[in-house]
């Protein structure tokens, strides 16, 4: 069996990386997390580049001045009632 393809590829069209990453916003609030979780991870195996600058645009999303533990609780809010665990049980 060969390995996937590894597309190194940039996507000129900034303007579809920003809609691709609020598309992101809008899945983890109505779709199953792990399910992204997967679909994210092949993303960043397959097409690397693409997935940097998604994760670039949605860092440019988050106002650095509201803190981490109210981005925490709001990660919790969108997780934990579809995962049944807080999200940091799932990290460590």
């Amino acid at each position: 069996m060969k390995p996937p393809v590894v597309d190194q590829t940039l996507d000129s069209n900034l303007d579809r990386v920003a809609e691709v990453a609020l598309g992101l916003a809008v899945k983890i609030r109505d779709d199953d997390p792990r399910r992204l979780f997967e679909e994210l991870r092949l993303l960043a195996q397959r097409y690397p580049a693409k997935y940097a600058q998604i994760t670039m645009a949605l860092a440019a999303f988050v106002n650095p001045d509201e803190g981490t533990v109210a981005l925490q609780e709001r990660v919790e809010a969108i997780t934990e009632s579809r995962v049944g665990r807080h999200i940091s049980a799932v990290a460590s």
